[in-house]
């Protein structure tokens, strides 16, 4: 299998020192003795352990949050039920999450606690680290019908410590998932019709057992669907959808101890776009003839020994996005004189392995080593020509300064002992990171140039420390959590030269009424490379987090015939970060000395809540988040904080049907509202929701699902620098046919 991954991306390279500790840490496992990751890095047939230490507990197919950790698992069952269009449909159930950007597919990404920058929210599917820099554009491309759940964590970890927002993780179905009992080889067809767009869906899938200790999974998914209504009636120009996707994976667990997985996963997307794909007015940059194609491939290893007490698994892997922009003469704004071609071309790399074992071992304690080792690299390509005699002089050799090219390495490496005392459990992290920005091309000679570096490099320490107690053992928990982190700028934000970066004077020293005190119009304080690169500071990060959850089985007496139960969790967190890399200035007085002071402050409450009596099923998930922020010339509200929002379901479970109403409450929120940068209020909205699934037969289930039923009128976040978005979709009501074999 390694050398399949290696000829199917020959430029996938892995260092030998990004690789011994991998091939060393089976032979550790095996002399010595310990207990399983309370953080396990996939889904997995074998036992999970939760946090506190309790007894192996299989982790419910419904949406469940994590007891102590910021951490949400949307389930399987959530995503048949939802027949979601795209994944950020489902962030509904996730406090503290919204959708930036939007509803175009490419224009979407994930806002966690307010942080919206690719870079702060990392996104994985099957352990392999996703990644797209593009101005005003999305970059997440993940079809819902392959995937079978998606994890959500929000803040930093010790896992993920450059991503200060969060980690979304999604993870793929398995050919075991969908099998019938008692059934080797089957397959299932899916249909569907959404009423909003006309859009026409299709899901087919061939899965099976190879012998006794492996199963495959081959799944192809289509939509096209016409440009999305608006509640008013009107079509939003430049949103139609035409996608295809596809996923190939097979699993070898040859013993109760070792598992393999292998996966690919493709998403491609063709048509006619708007170039500011992310939100504002419909096309305002112009329109574009768009092409995307993204892969995913994955192979992990996962070991655990016969006592389900140590642990290890490695993940490497490589996912490649590339998007083709073509805008003709006139077009938009950047092709008014000449014809466009925009080329941008990712490659992620990602070594990823985690172990756990047991050290220590007393009557009343135990004491566990957590270890994780992480490589990455992302080189991005990107290149433009344009139809014109100029084409040499504009962009040399296709160099587009405000695009540039460059390349990424990281290399993390953590440990984490865990020591249990009878109801307390604490758990000190250290993490060590050394990340190197690249800068490649044109851009080389012009920072030399310019007497500047080429390549930054940043090394941190950051520890973390995590505290639980059991306060009524099995039932009542008291958590809390500290951290830091930091995140170095993106290959864009430390070397994209001129206007669309940060290192001219004008933006600098300021000018006009705007100027920094000390200076003059004619001050020159920028490089003359007009690049910030090694200029730049990384924002640094600063949390904790508090809280109490409870798990109660049987709340309601032994007495009471119908099984129930009830999961709940409180939490409150405070973030501080400083150094952002936008607020980088002239420092006051005229020294002309860079300074980077700017700061984003945050604090919040979120609650989670899961009951179940009998055939009736509910959840309930709320936030509320406040912040203030200053851009190192003055303080003003955190505008990208998510509004308070309230989501409450309900369902019921007959024998062949399952029914669920949703309810969804989103308070106003702050925004800019004019070019001044006035801020203003942006109106909430109430939505409805539904979902009924029929199981006709063994071989057939109808599903039907409903989005904003009332027509509500209401905008998304993330418009035009930092705006009023786009108008969100209407009504849309989903009709989908399965036939299983």
């Amino acid at each position: 299998m390694p050398l399949l991954l290696l000829l199917r991306f020959p430029s996938l390279r892995f260092s030998r020192g990004a690789l011994w500790w991998p091939v060393a840490a089976p032979w550790m496992a095996l002399a010595q003795t310990a207990p399983a990751d309370p953080t396990p890095t996939s889904d997995t047939p074998l036992p999970t352990i939760t946090v506190q230490g309790t007894a192996p507990m299989t982790r419910s197919r419904e949406s469940q949050p994590d007891p102590t950790r910021p951490i949400t698992t949307v389930g399987p069952q959530t995503l048949d039920r939802r027949q979601p269009d795209n994944v950020f449909q489902l962030l509904d159930e996730v406090p503290g999450v919204s959708v930036n950007g939007g509803p175009r597919a490419s224009g979407m990404s994930f806002n966690i606690r307010g942080y919206t920058d690719s870079e702060d929210v990392t996104v994985k599917v099957d352990g392999i680290a996703k990644g797209f820099e593009k101005y005003r554009f999305g970059g997440t491309f993940i079809e819902p019908d392959l995937i079978k759940t998606i994890e959500v964590r929000r803040g930093a970890s010790i896992e993920n410590a450059s991503a200060l927002g969060g980690t979304v993780s999604a993870t793929t179905k398995d050919g075991s998932d969908l099998l019938r009992p008692g059934q080797r080889v089957g397959g299932r067809v899916r249909a569907s019709w959404a009423s909003n767009n006309d859009e026409r869906h299709s899901f087919t899938a061939l899965y099976g057992l190879a012998g006794d200790n492996a199963d495959w999974l081959a799944a192809h998914s289509q939509r096209a669907g016409r440009d999305l209504m608006l509640p008013s009636g009107q079509r939003l120009d430049l949103s139609a959808t035409d996608a295809d996707s596809s996923l190939i994976k097979a699993r070898w667990f040859p013993n109760d101890e070792w598992q393999v997985t292998a996966s690919y996963m493709r998403f491609a997307d063709q048509g006619l776009q708007a170039y500011d794909a992310t939100a504002g007015v419909p096309g305002s940059f112009g329109q574009v003839v768009r092409r995307i194609n993204d892969d995913t491939v994955s192979l992990r290893a996962q070991w655990q020994d016969a006592a389900r007490v140590n642990r290890w698994s490695l993940t490497m892997g490589q996912s490649h996005t590339e998007v083709h922009d073509h805008m003709a003469k006139g077009q938009s704004i950047f092709s008014m004189a000449y014809a466009v071609d925009d080329a941008f071309r990712y490659q992620n790399n990602t070594v990823d392995t985690q172990g756990s074992w047991r050290l220590l071992t007393g009557p009343a304690s135990q004491m566990d080593l957590h270890l994780g080792l992480q490589w990455g690299q992302q080189q991005r390509t990107v290149r433009r020509l344009i139809d014109s005699p100029n084409t040499d002089t504009l962009y040399p050799g296709g160099f587009n300064g405000a695009q540039p090219p460059g390349r990424k390495d990281t290399l993390g490496v953590y440990l984490q002992p865990d020591w249990r005392w009878g109801r307390l459990q604490v758990l000190p992290g250290l993490r060590w990171d050394q990340v190197e920005v690249q800068a490649q091309g044109k851009t080389v000679s012009e920072l030399t140039e310019a007497g500047q570096a080429s390549n930054v490099t940043y090394q941190r320490t950051t520890p973390s420390l995590h505290l639980a107690f059991e306060l009524v053992p099995q039932r009542w928990t008291a958590f809390t959590q500290w951290g830091q982190a930091f995140r170095p700028p993106l290959i864009d934000e430390a070397f994209t030269q001129g206007g669309f970066g940060r290192c001219v004077d004008s933006l600098l020293r300021g000018s006009g009424s705007n100027l920094v005190p000390g200076y003059t119009d004619a001050s020159v304080v920028g490089p003359s490379s007009r690049i910030c690169g090694d200029l730049y500071q990384p924002e640094t990060s600063r949390s904790v987090e508090w809280g109490l959850s409870t798990r109660q089985p049987q709340f309601l007496g032994d007495g009471f015939k119908l099984k129930h139960s009830l999961s709940a969790k409180l939490t409150f967190f405070r973030n501080r970060t400083d150094h952002l890399l936008e607020s980088i200035l002239a420092q006051a007085g005229g020294s002309g000395l860079i300074v980077q002071d700017g700061w984003e402050r945050r604090h919040g409450t979120e609650l989670e809540a899961v009951l179940d009596i009998g055939p009736a099923f509910s959840s309930l998930a709320a936030s509320r988040i406040r912040g203030d922020a200053f851009d190192g010339r003055r303080p003003q509200p955190l505008t990208t904080a998510p509004a308070d929002s309230l989501h409450w379901s309900l369902g019921w479970r007959w024998s062949a049907v399952e029914a669920m109403v949703r309810w969804q409450h989103v308070r106003s929120r702050l925004t800019i509202i004019d070019n001044s940068n006035t801020v203003g209020t942006q109106a909430g909205y109430h939505l409805l929701g539904m979902s009924l699934r029929w199981n006709v037969s063994p071989h057939l289930i109808l599903n039907l699902s409903g989005d904003n039923l009332r027509n509500a009128s209401y905008h998304l976040s993330n418009g035009f620098g930092g705006g009023l978005g786009t108008e969100a979709p209407g009504r849309n009501v989903r009709v989908a046919v399965t036939a299983i074999y």
